[in-house]
């Protein structure tokens, strides 16, 4: 005969013999037990998620944030590096049989860097809805960017140097980097400007010297062996790094995909920011190409073509550090949240910018006006792109 007492939230079941426990202890007549419809349920998810936040590497510090900010930071310099600095190939091509005097060739360029910004609503979409397959888009895309680069090297007219130093090669760009700034943002939270500011300024660095080494490959080697030295060159350099390219938080397999946001469409902010990137996505990269065939046209030589390439690249450095530093900086004395309002960084950008073109592009005629304005387009134009972390 069993009789059940209940205490608090407990039940006590009374025996008048005794009886072992499953833990191996005896107790005289009494075994103590949570009533079953009172206990909490433990899911398994909830313990597993507990043990990986615990787990979790630190946001903004730590040697996985550096690892992974310096990994970025090179594929960054000399992927996206390469077609900025293809003011060098276009101005090789203008003077140099088959390509002399195509005026179409700016075009090769151009859609080696438009694949990046215009399918950036489709890649941002499908790195969130398939965000366990990051890494390999990240490897994916590197692999396509190589092929495209080395196929270039077996191209012989306008149409396949078109097709494979410009659009394979940005497709693979595209499909590359929004992994890599999703994983940014899950690595750096009050520091994301200075680390955006970082990873944009690393093609500066390699500014400094990727159209020297261009030009003088092409001079040496030709166009066909440069380019294929310039896929060998890039494998070597940032395959190593693509390992270190992993997301700080573990996506589970079983994640359901996060539904998108759309509430910004209906913010007017939005679409004054839509905008103005519009604008400033179309003007930045016109003086970059052209300037070493504008050089070219005042009699300038090639080298020094390469040289103001290299000025704009090493202010461009100074001025992306400079707006991430200050787009992350905190002032509550001048602004309610302390943070320096994005619209003015904006304004400096793109207006000092626009007044270098007006009054130091346009009627430039020697070299120290040219090497002026690449120094101020750098340092002003460059800071914008690492605005887009606080927009």
């Amino acid at each position: 005969m069993t009789e059940t007492v209940e205490f608090g939230h407990y039940h006590l079941h009374v025996h008048p013999q005794p009886l072992h426990l499953r833990s191996g202890n005896k107790r005289q007549g009494i075994i103590l037990a949570p009533p079953p419809s009172r206990e909490p349920s433990i899911n398994s998810s909830d313990l597993w998620s507990e043990k990986a936040e615990s787990e979790l590497r630190p946001v903004d510090r730590g040697i996985g944030a550096w690892r992974f900010l310096i990994a970025a930071s090179m594929m960054e310099g000399f992927m996206f590096g390469y077609p900025i600095n293809y003011g060098v190939f276009q101005s090789y091509y203008f003077t140099h049989a088959p390509l002399a005097g195509n005026t179409h060739l700016s075009t090769i360029g151009t859609f080696g860097i438009c694949f990046y910004f215009l399918g950036a609503p489709i890649a941002t979409y499908l790195v969130r809805k398939y965000r366990r397959w990051q890494q390999e888009a990240i490897w994916t895309g590197f692999a396509i960017s190589i092929i495209g680069l080395a196929a270039a090297g077996w191209a012989e007219d306008f149409g396949s140097l078109l097709a494979t130093q410009g659009c394979i090669f940005g497709l693979g760009l595209m499909i590359m980097f929004y992994p890599i700034f999703n994983m940014m943002n899950d690595w750096f939270l009050e520091r994301r400007g200075l680390a955006l500011g970082i990873i944009c300024a690393s093609t500066g660095i390699t500014g400094l010297f990727i159209p020297f080494v261009l030009n003088f490959l092409l001079h040496k080697y030709g166009p066909a062996n440069t380019l294929r030295l310039s896929a060998l060159g890039l494998l070597l350099l940032c395959g190593p790094c693509l390992p270190l390219l992993k997301p700080r938080t573990p996506v589970p397999c079983n994640e359901s995909a996060p539904c998108m946001d759309y509430s910004f469409l209906k913010m007017p902010l939005f679409y004054f920011f839509a905008l103005a990137q519009l604008l400033q996505g179309l003007a930045y990269y016109v003086p970059l190409i052209y300037l070493p065939s504008y050089a070219t046209s005042l009699g300038l030589s090639g080298t020094m073509g390469a040289l103001l390439l290299v000025v704009a690249s090493f202010t461009q450095v100074l001025g992306q550090m400079a707006f991430g530093f200050v787009s992350d900086m905190r002032i509550p004395r001048l602004w309610v949240d302390g943070r320096v309002p994005v619209h003015i960084l904006l304004f400096v950008s793109t207006f000092v910018s626009g007044i270098s073109i007006l009054a130091l592009w346009g009627p430039a005629r020697s070299l120290g006006m040219l090497v002026a304005f690449a120094a101020l387009y750098g340092m002003s134009a460059g800071g914008f792109a690492v605005l887009w972390a606080r927009m």
